[in-house]
């Protein structure tokens, strides 16, 4: 009723307020007057009449006039608060209005359209609390930080700090929002403004960039090897963190920037340059290689490197990309992970309206303090005076698209005032306001979100080529062991060019049951047990027999919560080959005859246990010195020189050769050396291999003299007479001289081996062998035995038959006297025949066969003589008469 008598009021002239205040002010004061004026003198003056009417017109007009005042302030206030809550019920965001009492007075329709509760849902903020956050120990987060954002906004006067809270909607859909509070104060105590930013899809995308980078950086970072990669000038673009601590760097951001010889491997950054350029430049991989490294502490150790060309999209080489273990102590690596957060809040945000013709007509202090305008500037400006990229011409077609969707979303560029350019995302709502078109457009600077995007995506870009770049297979599964990503090595053992193409699919869907069985309870075993895991083992398929080492491990993020799975796998079919190579030639190292290996300058690198049987000389002894410590001294300098000029032009020598031992004895051995060349043709090492011959030169020795001596009396035998006697004849023939042979046997010896015996005999013989030696002064000439009784003296070259005539006469008589043998005295004598080149024979065996009859003759004269071969006279008997 009240509200209704104060529209009719409000409805009226103002004219006809204050009259119709001073009828009533008349008919009501006059009848006072009247009234009070008869109880004063009983009657009714004019005096009083006129002061009572002067009174009700004064009375009259103030209350006219206070009246007026109240309801033109009373209509002005209205039509604030109506244009007020016309722009709150058509503002895009969801606005909420509470008090101090929690009571929720105002949600505009953009509210109840997110978020689906309506004022009756929600009276309080008891009641929007319960609704929104249904869990109790979210719930109570929200409301003390909510409180707590409040209190210092009253504390200190500052801004609300934006909150990023998960609302759930009234369908039960779950909202990511941005909320913030504005105190209404001075003009409304105890009242908050409340702005709710939905960015529940940012959120999303943000998220998914987040974990597109966590998997990419946890592959890298959880593969137990040092990756890096290079650019062109071998200049480190990036590293996990295992290689910047191998560095000495305490994280990867440390080393970017940085070349080989700023790490702690200064002394070998020339070798990696050089591995780095050959890789670029030949466009080819160079895998599983050894190389010397430096740890920081100064350590020196051993790694196997792999190096491939780092590529782009467009397979241009732009880099080198590596990865290393460390075999002389391997290490685990650790992962980092990167996290970006990027929040936009309400003073952050700046709102326009903006009429049918482009012109501004509203900004708030955020879009005033982002461009650097006063907002009298603004409201005289149009969007194509502060956005280089939209022209003016291009807002008719904005607009009719903005009047069909109602709706526009775009990112442009904003130009300050300063002429600095800043990246925004626009959006654009369109409303109808007592009939007139406009657009309330929100503009948010996007410039950090822009860098972050675009480092990301670099990143990503990187990480994508490094992983299509590692020579094995690398592959991320989540808990349910689909895959998440996988490279193009994995990509194309499964059959598929496109790595994208195994994205959800499981081993089930790529391998036999039996397999995918098998790796399914790895993953179950490595996600349980949060421990890594490596497997070595042995396959059959298309390829044939293969050896595949494969790793898993966990993927954890900073919060503890498991993602999935990380493996890589690798063939190592080929060092098991070499493993296999290796301890035969270990073995076969140690099965051998004594054996050295020496560098290219002959200091000597390692010896096998014969070596010391052979030498004395240990390990400690002899690495690390030049193989002169084995010489003799027995052969020269030109014999060494002779010996290494054939290996530098064949590659090997063999040989006998005088060595010494330990204890400085002499030894004769059987050498070869071998030189061991690179793929260049340059020689490394030097192999040797020996063989202790001294003994079997010894055995040889004494079958050469058994083969050519008599046993019995170590005289010549007929092998060795018949040789001595051919060349012999061939020395005369060319000097044109002459020789003689003379054909022994003794005279009565049979009767000292039958009645004295064998033993007396063999004794008589060496006796009778060494009279002969002494007969003899020469050493051209030879004393033989040719067994039994039977000698043969050859005395070369002679002058005179004379010669052989003193020689026999000496002969004669030294084996006339008598020959003491243990107890016995023993007389013999010998027959002699001598037959002479030329005159006899020009050959051996005629020589031979015409002393042997001379011999008989002297036995047919007598015997205890000589006789000289007569071709008239034969012999009648046989030697057995003797």
């Amino acid at each position: 009723m009240n509200n209704s008598l104060i529209a009719r009021l409000q409805d009226k002239k103002k004219w006809q307020l204050w009259l119709a205040a001073e009828v009533l002010a008349v008919f009501m004061i006059l009848p006072i007057v009247a009234g009070m004026n008869i109880l004063i003198e009983d009657r009714v003056t004019a005096h009083y009449l006129l002061t009572g009417l002067v009174t009700s017109i004064v009375v009259a007009s103030v209350i006219s006039g206070l009246t007026i005042y109240f309801l033109t302030t009373l209509t002005q206030t209205q039509q604030e608060n109506q244009h007020l809550a016309s722009i709150i019920n058509a503002c895009p965001v969801p606005i909420a209005l509470n008090d101090d009492s929690t009571n929720i007075l105002l949600i505009n329709p953009e509210f109840t359209k997110v978020f689906g509760y309506t004022g009756d849902d929600i009276p309080t903020l008891q009641c929007w609390w319960s609704k929104a956050y249904p869990d109790a120990n979210y719930r109570r987060w929200v409301a003390d930080t909510w409180r707590s954002h409040l209190d210092v906004i009253r504390s200190n006067g500052g801004t609300f700090d934006p909150l990023e809270v998960k609302i759930c909607c009234k369908n039960g859909d779950t909202k990511i929002t941005l909320a913030t509070a504005t105190p209404l104060e001075p003009a409304h105590r105890g009242l908050h403004l409340v702005v709710l930013y939905d960015i529940t899809e940012k959120a999303h995308t943000s998220a998914a960039l987040r974990e597109s980078n966590t998997i990419l950086e946890s592959i890298i970072e959880t593969i137990p090897m040092r990756v890096f990669w290079k650019d062109l000038d071998s200049r480190y673009l990036g590293c996990n963190t295992a290689f910047a601590r191998d560095s000495g760097a305490a994280r990867p951001a440390d080393v970017i920037g940085r070349l080989d010889s700023e790490l702690a491997w200064r002394d070998q950054a020339e070798l990696y340059r050089a591995d780095d350029q050959q890789v670029m430049q030949s466009c080819l991989s160079k895998l599983t290689y050894e190389e010397p490294q430096t740890t920081p502490e100064g350590q020196p150790i051993w790694l196997r490197t792999s190096k491939t060309p780092l590529r782009d999209n467009q397979a241009k080489v732009i880099g080198v990309l590596g990865v290393y273990e460390d075999i002389t102590k391997r290490k685990q690596s650790e992962h980092e992970l990167w996290l970006a957060k990027t929040m936009l809040d309400r003073s952050e945000t700046a709102f326009f309206m903006i009429n049918a013709s482009g012109k501004i007509q509203y900004v708030n202090d955020c879009a005033c303090s982002s461009l650097g305008y006063r907002r009298e500037e603004l409201l005289d400006m149009y969007p194509w005076n502060f956005d280089p990229d939209f022209p003016e011409t291009a807002w008719p077609d904005l607009w009719r698209s903005l009047r069909t969707d109602k709706f526009i979303n775009l990112e442009t560029r904003h130009r300050h005032k300063n002429g600095q350019l800043f990246s925004v995302s626009i959006t654009g709502h369109y409303i109808i306001y007592n009939g007139e078109e406009i657009s309330f457009t929100i503009a948010q600077d996007i410039t950090e979100r822009k860098r972050i995007e675009a480092a990301l995506k670099k990143k990503e870009r990187y990480q994508r080529a490094l992983l299509d770049n590692f020579p094995f297979e690398v592959w991320l599964k989540d808990p349910q062991s689909h895959f998440l990503a996988v490279n193009k090595v994995f990509a194309n053992t499964y059959g598929s060019t496109d790595p994208d193409a195994l994205i959800g699919k499981s081993d089930y869907d790529i391998n036999s049951k039996t397999i995918a069985d098998a790796h399914r309870d790895d993953d179950i075993s490595v996600m349980i047990s949060r421990q890594q895991k490596m497997t070595v083992e042995c396959i059959e398929d298309a390829h044939g027999t293969r050896w595949i080492e494969t790793f898993k491990a966990p993927v954890i993020d900073t919060n503890g919560l498991l993602l999935g799975t990380v493996g890589f796998s690798h063939d190592i079919s080929d060092r098991k080959r070499s493993e296999t190579q290796l301890r035969i030639a270990a073995t076969a190292f140690e099965a051998q005859e004594g054996m050295v290996i020496t560098d290219a300058d002959t200091v000597i690198l390692n010896i096998n246990r014969s070596f010391t049987e052979l030498t004395g000389f240990k390990p400690e002894d002899v690495v690390g010195h030049g193989m002169n410590v084995l010489r003799s001294g027995i052969h020269d300098d030109a014999f060494y020189s002779e010996m290494w000029a054939s290996i530098a032009k064949s590659g090997y020598w063999q040989g006998e050769i005088w060595n010494r031992r330990k204890n400085g004895d002499p030894y004769l051995e059987w050498l070869t050396i071998t030189a061991v060349k690179d793929q260049a043709g340059v020689v490394t090492h030097y192999v040797g291999t020996m063989l202790d011959i001294t003994a079997r030169k010894e055995q040889e020795e004494v079958v050469k003299h058994l083969a050519h001596f008599d046993v019995l009396t170590d005289l010549p035998n007929r092998t060795l007479l018949t040789d001595r006697l051919q060349q012999a004849l061939a020395q005369v023939r060319r000097e044109k001289a002459k020789l003689a042979v003379m054909f022994l046997d003794l005279d009565k010896f049979k009767p000292v081996n039958d009645n004295l015996g064998h033993g007396i005999g063999d004794l008589l013989l060496r006796e009778v062998a060494k009279r002969l030696q002494t007969c003899i002064k020469r050493e051209t000439d030879t004393v033989a035995r040719l067994g039994g009784d039977e000698f043969v003296i050859l005395l070369s070259p002679i002058d005179h038959a004379q010669d052989a005539t003193s020689v026999a006469e000496k002969v004669v008589h030294a084996l006339n006297q008598p020959f003491q043998i243990e107890q016995h005295t023993i007389n013999i004598s010998i027959s002699l025949g001598i037959a002479l080149y030329p005159s006899h024979g020009i050959d051996a065996k005629t020589l031979l066969k015409r002393a042997d009859n001379a011999m008989y003759q002297a036995k047919e004269a007598g015997r205890s003589c000589f006789k000289f071969f007569n071709e008239q006279h034969k012999p009648t008997g046989p030697k057995g008469s003797a």
